[in-house]
């Protein structure tokens, strides 16, 4: 582990997967978890954000695309009810229960966009996270905790 994060302290920002990275980061908590099913359940979404419209064009297709994914399939949403959990900021609580702070959902956006070759990154707002979609001819917020 500790490897990882000499690791991510050397490489560029935009060399840094941010799903396996934040995965790696939250295996810290979890001595000898094995990430291999989060691995491949984070291949699962990407698999099927691909299926259902990999080649979308423009930031509204990919937004909605993004949405119907992670929500109505995968169940992914923001947790309104213990929003100050921990396990809410744990990638691997966050895959495990599909619940999660604006922060982890972002994480997981903008990580799937990233692998389909979509622009996105996560844009720190006061008090929130929120994606930004395509680039600055077509640029789309979304907010993956609501």
């Amino acid at each position: 582990m500790t490897n990882t994060i000499l690791h991510l302290g050397l490489v560029e920002d935009g060399e840094i997967e941010l799903d396996l990275a934040a995965l790696e980061l939250a295996a810290l908590d979890h001595p000898g978890i094995d990430l291999d099913d989060y691995i491949d359940e984070l291949t699962d979404i990407e698999i099927a954000l691909r299926a259902a419209d990999g080649d979308a064009v423009g930031s509204v297709a990919q937004a909605e695309a993004l949405s119907r994914v992670m929500v109505e399939e995968f169940g992914f949403s923001g947790d309104r009810t213990h929003y100050d959990d921990p396990q809410n900021a744990d990638l691997i609580a966050v895959v495990d229960r599909r619940l999660g702070l604006p922060i982890s959902l972002s994480i997981l956006y903008v990580a799937m966009a990233r692998r389909l070759g979509w622009s996105a990154m996560p844009l720190n707002t006061p008090g929130h996270v929120l994606v930004r979609l395509g680039d600055a001819s077509d640029a789309l917020i979304i907010d993956p905790f609501n």
